[in-house]
């Protein structure tokens, strides 16, 4: 693989937030996407929000593959769509239930009359 010229960030980049501990820690990165998260993070977050503009061709690609227009074709875009994925992504929530509609067939079972509370 050909090494990316995309700028590598000032400092490190670390989301404390999502990922408190790490990406190394958190099980969720192996450690070459953990150490491309953390060494390219910041650069990837001011190109996505238009901060900073993309100077050759890896950073434009980058832009278009976070605006849905490409694929991505390296890792650090691999691992930056991972990231977006999980810090970002709907966090999924288990009941007892298999999902809240079913609740409704529950609640037409008992009713509060049926209960003696004295």
């Amino acid at each position: 693989m050909k090494s990316l010229a995309i700028r590598l960030s000032a400092k490190p980049y670390i989301d404390r937030q999502k990922f408190p501990y790490g990406f190394r820690k958190s099980g969720d990165f192996s450690i070459t996407e953990a150490d491309l998260l953390t060494s390219y993070g910041r650069t990837l977050l001011s190109l996505e929000s238009g901060d900073l503009s993309p100077i050759n061709e890896d950073e434009k690609h980058f832009v278009e593959f976070i605006s849905g227009k490409v694929e991505a074709i390296n890792n650090l875009e691999k691992a930056w769509a991972k990231y977006v994925r999980l810090a970002r992504g709907k966090k999924h929530f288990y009941t007892l239930h298999s999902s809240a509609s079913n609740q409704s067939d529950y609640d037409d079972d008992f009713s509060d009359e049926e209960f003696d509370v004295a």
